[in-house]
């Protein structure tokens, strides 16, 4: 039985070093055919085709490897149902060992779907039958038709991915990020009318942490974790957690925050993660734009890239990366 993983680690920039086990080959030809023996040829194809690139990692040694060459690659019929829907490049593992580190093999057989650009769509860890192997390569093709089909038209409307940040800020380390389960978006319900704000005397301590911005536009992230309802925060009721305040609707829910904040913060120090896979910048979102997946809180920088999200959540959830503080981008003021 094979796992499955949809990961994606920040953007890596595949060099010549990593494949020199590849042989050279000749310019691309339209139309390829779903077995590759050159990663620059595959890429190539998978730009000029708008399809994925599939890596079976493999090894000599390998028995489950061996027995997916019999099974598998050998079969007539893998051509015909999956040609023109993705690149096919085998990658001995022993001899590509650069290659595999960097897209975490640790077992083979491994498959790892990238696009054009390198970056991880998917990862299948063990071996499969002929069936299971077509069935979750197609799926991963469908999906990214789909989602480039949003980017288009993303782009045709003139929307830039990642806009521009006039600051640079720094806020915390994130920590690992949740499996899947279904995704939905929250209608934003204000349960109680906003209390007048009261200000708190500033404290001149020097080992009191920077505040940069207001976390999740002053909502009560308490609230909307636990009832997923949008009440605003008064600064009475106030904690800051990696550089960032987060306002509370009484002490009761500050107190929750405050004994287990991962729980509550948005995850990716509230950055998009769509930006983060498509970028490998990191722009915090807005509450304008947010969707709960296995019951933790994204925001994304727009609809579009929340609907790109919702439509394939692991490829943007399952990252192994840890985002540094230097990473993080945003206004200094919210």
């Amino acid at each position: 039985m094979r796992s499955i993983n949809n990961a994606t680690p920040f953007i890596r920039t595949l060099t010549l070093s990593l494949l020199l086990t590849l042989s050279a080959g000749s310019a691309f030809a339209q139309a390829p055919r779903l077995m590759q023996q050159d990663f620059q040829k595959a890429m190539a194809a998978a730009r000029a085709n708008n399809i994925p690139v599939l890596l079976h990692f493999y090894t000599d040694w390998c028995g489950p490897c061996r027995r997916m060459d019999q099974t598998v690659f050998s079969s007539p019929q893998l051509e015909p149902q999956m040609g023109g829907k993705i690149v096919l490049l085998k990658v001995n593992g022993d001899q590509a060992a650069e290659l595999a580190r960097n897209y975490g093999v640790d077992s083979y057989p491994t498959d790892v779907f990238i696009d054009s650009n390198g970056r991880m769509l998917a990862k299948l860890v063990g071996m499969a039958s002929f069936q299971e192997f077509v069935r979750s390569g197609l799926e991963v093709a469908d999906r990214y038709q789909k989602s480039q089909a949003l980017v288009e038209a993303r782009k045709n409307a003139g929307n830039d991915p990642a806009p521009t940040s006039m600051w640079k800020i720094h806020l915390g380390d994130e920590g690992e990020l949740p499996s899947a389960s279904p995704v939905s978006s929250q209608e934003k319900v204000d349960e109680h009318p906003q209390e007048a704000l009261i200000e708190e005397p500033q404290s001149s301590h020097a080992d009191e942490p920077e505040v940069v911005f207001l976390a999740l536009d002053g909502f009560c992230a308490v609230s909307l974790h636990s009832r997923r309802n949008w009440v605003q925060g008064n600064a009475r009721w106030a904690s800051i957690f990696k550089k960032q305040r987060y306002q509370f609707a009484g002490q009761a829910e500050k107190e929750q925050f405050d004994s287990d904040p991962i729980q509550f913060a948005p995850r990716l120090l509230g950055c998009d993660p769509v930006i983060i896979w498509e970028t490998d910048r990191a722009l915090p979102g807005t509450t304008e734009f947010a969707a709960y997946y296995n019951d933790e809180l994204y925001l994304f920088t727009s609809d579009e890239n929340r609907r790109l999200f919702e439509l394939d959540p692991e490829r943007y959830t399952n990252t192994r990366h840890v985002l540094r503080p230097a990473d993080v981008e945003a206004t200094l003021i919210r």
